[in-house]
This record gives C-alpha cells, structure tokens and sequence, in this order.
C-alpha cells in the first residue's frame, strides 16, 4: 500500500499507489556512494514512477540568500546544467540499480520531476521537459526506441501543474 511521503516542505500523498518509497535514503539504496538515486519511487496499477523533488523556494532557506538560491537553480535550467549533472544521471542510476536487483515491475515507466518554483512559467516547464528526456536518454542510438524496458516518458511539473494533472497523488507545502 502506498503511503504519504515527505521531501523538506513537500508532503506527497501516494497513498492510492500499490507501493511508494523513500528511495534515496540509506536503507533503500544502499549504493549511495557511486550511484545516484531519486528521491521516490511509486509503484501503480498500470505505471511505475520514478520522482524527484527540488525545491529551490523551502521556507528553510534563509531569507537573505533565498533570492540567489533562486537565480542559481533558473540558471541551472537555462543552461540545462540541471539536467545533464543531476536530473538524468539521477534516473539512469536509479533505473540500472533497480534493474540489476530485479526489482523493475513490467510495466510503462516514467520519470516526473517536480521542480517547486510557484512562478515557473509553462514556457520554462516545456523547455525542461525537453532537457529531461534528451539528459534521460529516452531514446537510443539513432533516436530510436530501446529494444529492452526502459522509461517511456519525462515529465516536469511545478506544484500547481502537479496537482492539476495527478489528481490521485496531491503534493501540499507544509
């Protein structure tokens, strides 16, 4: 049974899913020093989830240097070093890790990063998409499929465009 799950201020309500995970944590992967992991992993009727979380907006980060933490990340997304240095190889890991310890359901797979940034703009959250699933490596040589199971899709979300399309798993802000 899926349950809620937390990332900082961001609480995730899995609890329709089959199963959901913590999965960057010590206990899960327990290869965090050569491999990268995201942060959940969701497991539904027709579909398993790989999701990540960042929140560049937390409350926690203190105020005088809230603005420039803020500038940092957009910047990391113009210059799709965000994608390249942590959104893909966070999925190419976590994927090999779980393939190789035959713990991948046969079902579709798709990778969804929630970026936690109230005025990123539809604009930004396309371009990133497409920087996700180029850093994703979606598709293989030659742009064409995969010939074994691998994530068919990379999605970008803020906190309202989450919401509104995953109804059956609402993010909230503590």
């Amino acid at each position: 049974m899926g349950k809620v799950l937390s990332e900082g201020e961001l609480v995730f309500d899995f609890s329709a899913a089959i199963k959901s995970d913590q999965f960057d944590d010590e206990d899960t992967h327990k290869l965090s020093h050569c491999m990268k992991a995201v942060d959940f992993i969701v497991e539904w009727d027709n579909e398993f989830w790989f999701v990540e979380v960042k929140d560049p907006s937390n409350s926690k980060i203190p105020s005088e240097i809230r603005k420039n933490v803020l500038e940092k990340f957009i910047a990391k997304i113009d210059n799709e070093t965000i994608f390249s240095n942590e959104l893909g190889p966070k999925i190419k890991d976590s994927f090999l890790y779980l393939h190789l310890s035959k713990k991948l359901p046969p079902k579709p797979m798709k990778y969804l990063v929630l970026l936690a940034i109230g005025n990123l703009d539809y604009g930004l959250l396309l371009r990133s998409m497409d920087g996700l699933k180029r850093s994703s490596c979606l598709l293989g040589p030659d742009n064409s499929a995969w010939k074994n199971h691998y994530v068919e899709e990379a999605l970008v979300f803020n906190e309202q465009t989450w919401n509104e399309n995953l109804k059956q798993c609402p993010v909230t802000r503590k």
